[in-house]
């Protein structure tokens, strides 16, 4: 890192606007980690009628608990590197944190598309869907929309 580099970290350090903006993204990171957490506990997916798409629901509450604590990560990473004096993370962890919050908020929602398909080919195809559909089914499309895109 070099010297301009540096006094760009030591003047974010001592800009109290910044460090409220990093510690309030973080804050809303786990208090929304929570949040989710908490309503899976509370609702669960009981307000689903198919088995399939209970367990789809179930990898987009995971996925959506990942994404929270990545990211809730993240900001706790960058406030604490603020503290010390020209501090360089390893290149890798900021990829693997940025690139696992990425895939996990695009997953997430590809799961939800997945599972649009699935209702739409039931509602077409009832007695089709219904003769072979497995709870194994089920899990392999949520593990294909989570591993596609990570």
């Amino acid at each position: 890192m070099n010297e301009s580099q540096c006094e760009i970290i030591a003047e974010l350090s001592q800009n109290v606007a910044y460090n409220a903006i990093v510690l309030a993204k973080f804050l809303l990171c786990v208090v929304g980690g929570v949040a989710v957490l908490a309503q899976w506990k509370k609702l669960g997916v009981r307000f689903l009628v198919h088995e399939n798409s209970k367990i789809l629901f179930q990898f987009y509450y995971v996925l959506n608990i990942v994404l929270s604590l990545d990211y809730g990560v993240l900001y706790l990473t960058e406030f604490v590197r603020l503290r010390f004096d020209c501090f360089l993370f390893d290149f890798r962890t900021i990829i693997i944190l940025r690139g696992l919050g990425i895939s996990s908020f695009v997953s997430a929602h590809h799961v939800i598309v997945i599972m649009t398909f699935e209702r739409l080919y039931s509602s077409l195809f009832p007695a089709r869907f219904e003769r072979h559909s497995h709870r194994l089914f089920a899990v392999s499309l949520g593990l294909i929309a989570v591993c596609t895109l990570t």
